[in-house]
């Protein structure tokens, strides 16, 4: 590992990172997670600590570091701890080094060179071995807050014209997901499945696709080419830019996961789409006041329309949760039942506007001034529903429904809040 000097500027920390605040037997510590993977493990540290580290820039010394911790702390780090972090850091591939971009390099070619998007959380976030995942997901059906009965013997409805799920892990969400997933069981799986996740790490291409299958414990979902040039010759960007988002995103890994789990070999063929925050481009109005965003929604919603007016089933399936609130998240708040009550009514707000289809007054609703619930899957299911609105043509579709609402803890402090919902064809 490189070895720095009291007067050399010292590498910058990495920016794709995330500091959880997390308490050790009362002592309050940050958990330093690596959101695209480089580094094999996160790194506890203080809060002094975390405030050091937040100031290499890449361009301060450990002599300036130590001032400028000095002057906001009043107590003083010597420029000699300054290098020993800065090593400890390195060790742990935290600093944009040299080390770093060839370790992420080598990542994100293993990937490239993939014909598979593998099952990362796989004995991770769920059991990996078939028999004890089917255990698990099975379990979520008969959940006191689950739907209380198995998914269907036998399908007799068409395919959702959209299914809401959630995309939180399995287990804060699995009833929810069981919800989500014994209605889908209702209905005989549609030719096709246009999936919309979220990435958390939001490249600044709107939208993400992957030529990619997704493996699982229980195969491979496989890629639809057609789906993918559809969408490609919607946009005036390739959508496979950033593909390498795909790599360790988890909103779409879920789905598939329950897929399998419930049609095994007769899963259709998807593409996945992992959405980016429209925010950024459009915080307070909605992105149809974009016009490449919302030519490419239009254009794209038309394809899907041509498709099913030619007979193909096509579902979309939005892989999203609500709410994220608390400390976090950033809010100097208390999680209090007051709290709870507050974000569940901005949520059903919200949400009564996305059961009606009316992506704008969804997004307005979860935007600009209401942004403090911090709706991550906000572009995702904004985009769902434009999408659905515009291939379900002029027939009415059946009322949609709510099959569940949730929230739950988030370890370091606040809650996240999901739902699952089905609007019929």
């Amino acid at each position: 590992m490189a070895i720095w000097g009291p007067s050399s500027p010292l590498p910058p920390l990495r920016s794709r990172l995330e500091a959880v605040p997390v308490d050790d037997e009362g002592k309050p510590l940050f958990l330093l997670r690596d959101l695209e993977e480089i580094a094999p493990s996160s790194l506890a540290m203080s809060a002094g600590g975390m405030l050091a580290a937040s100031l290499f820039d890449g361009k301060r010394t450990a002599a300036e570091v130590s001032g400028l911790f000095a002057k906001a702390t009043g107590q003083f780090l010597k420029p000699e701890e300054v290098l020993a972090m800065a090593d400890e850091l390195d060790r742990a591939l935290l600093l944009e080094t040299e080390i770093a971009a060839k370790k992420r390099a080598e990542i994100l070619e293993r990937f490239r060179q993939s014909p598979s998007r593998k099952a990362v959380f796989a004995g991770v976030s769920y059991p990996a071995e078939p028999l004890e995942l089917g255990g698990l997901l099975g379990g979520f059906f008969k959940h006191p807050q689950g739907p209380g009965q198995d998914p269907a013997a036998e399908a007799l409805a068409p395919a959702p014209l959209l299914l809401v799920s959630p995309h939180i892990d399995f287990g804060r969400g699995g009833p929810s997901y069981a919800w989500a997933y014994q209605a889908l069981s209702q209905c005989r799986p549609p030719d096709l499945i246009v999936a919309l996740g979220v990435a958390h790490m939001s490249p600044n291409a709107p939208w993400t696709a992957t030529r990619k299958a997704y493996e699982t414990p229980n195969g491979p979902v496989a890629a639809d080419g057609g789906l993918y040039e559809d969408l490609r010759a919607s946009l005036w960007y390739d959508p496979a830019a950033d593909e390498a988002v795909h790599r360790g995103e988890h909103s779409l890994e879920f789905q598939a996961v329950w897929l399998k789990h419930l049609w095994r070999d007769k899963t259709p063929r998807w593409l996945p789409v992992l959405c980016s925050s429209f925010e950024r481009f459009s915080p307070d109005d909605p992105p149809s006041s974009v016009p490449s965003v919302e030519k490419a929604i239009v254009a794209w919603g038309e394809t899907i329309k041509a498709r099913r007016a030619a007979g193909q089933s096509v579902m979309i399936l939005a892989g999203v949760d609500l709410s994220h609130v608390g400390p976090r998240f950033g809010d100097d708040v208390e999680v209090d039942e007051a709290l709870k009550k507050r974000v569940e009514e901005g949520d059903r707000a919200s949400l009564a506007r996305a059961l009606e289809m009316d992506a704008e007054g969804f997004y307005r609703s979860a935007a600009g001034e209401s942004a403090w619930r911090k709706v991550c899957g906000l572009s995702a299911l904004y985009t769902a529903l434009r999408l659905a609105k515009i291939a379900g043509g002029t027939k009415a579709p059946d009322p949609a429904r709510l099959l569940s609402y949730g929230q739950a803890p988030d370890p370091a402090g606040g809650i996240v809040s999901f739902c699952s919902a089905i609007f019929p064809s």
